[in-house]
């Protein structure tokens, strides 16, 4: 697991230049839609695994705070969000308070998490009461996708995630300690979120 963990940092840290550069802009702001309908400007944000800020430089809170593995991504928030606190870290061990954020924020993550359910709970450990989890991930029925973005090179072509979750699986870990509020689909609405590419959760303490 710590093996793993390291190959994840390290390959992120290498990604950390061009991470903001290679997100597909289009799918992002899909996301960010679907997060930012449910966040207030007085809310204190967590975003578990932010990256280089993609999405969180975008929300609508401005008292922010993200979290990653990777040294080097934290760099680049710092320097390009100054209104934020971003610290390195493990997903699977925040280091915050209980109940201290409004909103937590999981975008596509979970396939980097060797232990899944123990994120979940740290996320709920930090959230205030009825405060909310917003997720967003890929859906295990795509797994090919990370073979035909890793050759064409398409977006963030990492080659260190594990295989992609299934909506009913992540249902069945939400909703031992979360009452989920919305299922939905992205970037198109209309197609069954078991089906979609993506899939959005909104789920509350």
């Amino acid at each position: 697991m710590i093996q793993y963990k390291e190959k994840v940092k390290e390959r992120f840290d290498e990604l950390s230049d061009s991470y903001s550069n290679n997100a597909v802009s289009y799918i992002r702001n899909k996301r960010l839609k679907s997060i930012n309908k449910y966040i207030k400007k007085e809310d204190k944000i967590l975003e578990i695994g932010c990256g280089s800020g993609n999405i969180l430089k975008f929300v609508n809170s401005k008292n922010i705070y993200g979290l990653d593995i990777s040294p080097k991504m934290i760099e680049f928030c710092k320097k390009t969000i100054p209104n934020g606190d971003f610290t390195t870290g493990d997903a699977e061990n925040l280091p915050y308070e209980d109940n201290f954020f409004d909103k937590v924020i999981i975008s596509e993550v979970l396939y980097y998490l060797p232990n899944i359910e123990k994120a979940l709970k740290e996320a709920h450990r930090v959230l205030k009461k009825d405060g909310l989890l917003l997720i967003t991930s890929l859906n295990k029925r795509y797994n090919f996708v990370k073979s035909v973005v890793n050759t064409l090179k398409i977006g963030v072509h990492d080659n260190v995630s594990m295989s992609y979750l299934s909506l009913k699986n992540l249902k069945n870990l939400l909703e031992k300690d979360f009452k989920i509020k919305e299922i939905s689909s992205i970037p198109l609405k209309i197609i069954p979120s078991d089906y979609s590419l993506i899939f959005f959760i909104s789920a509350e303490k």
